[in-house]
């Protein structure tokens, strides 16, 4: 029935105002009843006393006045009073009650009020009782009865006007709640695969679903980032793949066109397997690239021992070094460690380090170092090679970037290994940095942080 969250809350807000302002007329009402009654009362209990007075002790004398017999005699007053004995027997009475008695009750010891009916008429009565005697003194609280009825149906008019009042005032107030709620809706539904970059407006929303804003906004950057990246990936793929599948068509096509001989079918399968080398090594640096990109969920991040690192990355790449007489050097703390994934940072320095030995002059040198800078511990890779031009400096990370021109011509690559390195720097929250200069060398420094204070893995 209140699916309706606005249902819900005009409903809850009705419960509310209609049982605070039910128990506001209640107690007014009561307020009301119980001053009149002791307004009442108090009159009665004067009367009463004023009426003993005028007794004497034995009860047998009385010294009334011609204007208080008047105020409880006459036909048109509406008070009254009545003396008896303790056994109820009247020695006097008002002259209104000539044909009727208030009613007694023996034995009553105190003073008591009570509301009685006399001619069908509402009378409030007190019981006064003395030594010898009970004087009774009433009074029509006709006229006062009617003045509650009519307060009792002005409070319940007024209590229903504003409760159709608060009705509306509550629809006003759910309207202008749940307005950020339909804002949120409306934007949401507004997304779509090709509108991936609207965001919920955090600043504008109320401070109790500005929580809810900002996950929604964090969940679809996320989504949006993803989307990205598998647009990135296609298109990467599609664009680099393009050249060594033309090469195995190209060859292919070329071969099938006439008998050929054994030279010349061997020489086209080794240009369709150079080709399909490098599009093995394109998509398995593409795919780890695009995994990077992701998330750091596979990631094991703890204390690793980067001299222990760096050493196994230089035994692994120590044949290629040698084929070009490159002598490879390492000086660093062998205890300085840094919080990171032990598999991503061998792949790090593995890319860095093929580089300078690739990229190096035959006899060259790479040099190893590692150190202390504040927060982070600091490796430094130097080499000896061909350098890279300053124009180019701020291009080297990017996806398929070659600086083929000032390089080797007989190095190929495919132009991804700075890019995962870049990411999986990011990854650990640190910096890259190259400094080169043509002909005399490129240094590559790798910032890491040293402990997990701050570290948001």
């Amino acid at each position: 029935m209140f699916s309706s969250i606005k249902a819900k809350i005009i409903a809850f807000y009705l419960i509310v105002i209609s049982l605070s302002l039910f128990l506001l007329g209640v107690f007014l009402y009561f307020s009301l009843e119980k001053i009149i009654y002791d307004s009442i009362d108090s009159g009665l209990l004067s009367r009463a006393k004023a009426l003993s007075t005028l007794i004497s002790e034995d009860g047998r004398e009385f010294k009334f006045s011609d204007e208080l017999m008047w105020e409880y005699s006459s036909p048109k007053t509406k008070a009254f009073f009545q003396i008896r004995k303790l056994d109820g027997t009247t020695i006097e009475k008002s002259a209104s009650l000539k044909t009727g008695d208030l009613p007694f009750q023996r034995g009553e010891e105190a003073v008591s009020f009570k509301t009685i009916y006399l001619n069908k008429k509402p009378v409030r009565l007190i019981n006064f009782p003395l030594s010898n005697l009970v004087i009774q003194c009433a009074e029509s609280i006709e006229g006062k009865i009617e003045l509650l009825e009519n307060y009792r149906k002005i409070l319940s008019l007024s209590i229903l006007s504003l409760v159709i009042i608060s009705t509306f005032g509550g629809f006003l107030i759910a309207k202008k709640a749940l307005t950020p709620i339909k804002d949120i809706s409306e934007t949401i539904s507004r997304i779509s695969e090709s509108n991936l970059s609207e965001r919920v407006d955090e600043k504008n929303i109320p401070s109790e679903l500005r929580g809810l804003a900002v996950s929604f906004n964090r969940t679809f950057d996320s989504l949006e980032k993803a989307f990205n990246r598998q647009k990135q990936f296609v298109s990467d793929a599609s664009h680099e793949l393009r050249t060594p599948l033309s090469v195995i068509l190209s060859h292919s096509e070329i071969t099938l066109r006439k008998e050929r001989n054994t030279e010349e079918y061997k020489n086209a399968l080794v240009a369709i397997k150079d080709a399909a080398k490098i599009m093995l090594n394109m998509t398995e640096r593409l795919l780890m690239l695009a995994r990077l990109s992701s998330d750091r969920a596979e990631l094991k991040f703890e204390e690793v021992n980067l001299y222990s690192i760096l050493k196994d990355v230089v035994k692994l790449l120590h044949p290629l070094a040698e084929q070009k007489g490159i002598k490879i050097t390492i000086h660093a703390d062998e205890q300085l460690t840094a919080i990171g994934d032990r598999a991503t940072l061998l792949e790090l320095f593995t890319n860095i380090i093929d580089n300078a030995i690739k990229y190096n002059i035959p006899e060259g040198e790479i040099e190893i170092s590692i150190k202390e800078d504040e927060d982070y511990a600091v490796v430094e890779v130097k080499d000896t090679g061909v350098g890279i031009p300053e124009e180019d400096l701020d291009k080297v990370f990017d996806r398929f970037y070659r600086v083929d021109k000032a390089r080797s011509g007989e190095v190929k690559g495919v132009g991804l290994g700075l890019s995962i390195c870049k990411e999986i720097v990011r990854l650990h929250e640190g910096k890259i940095e190259i400094k080169s200069r043509v002909g005399e060398g490129t240094t590559v420094s790798i910032y890491l942080r040293r402990d997990k204070d701050g570290f948001q893995a």
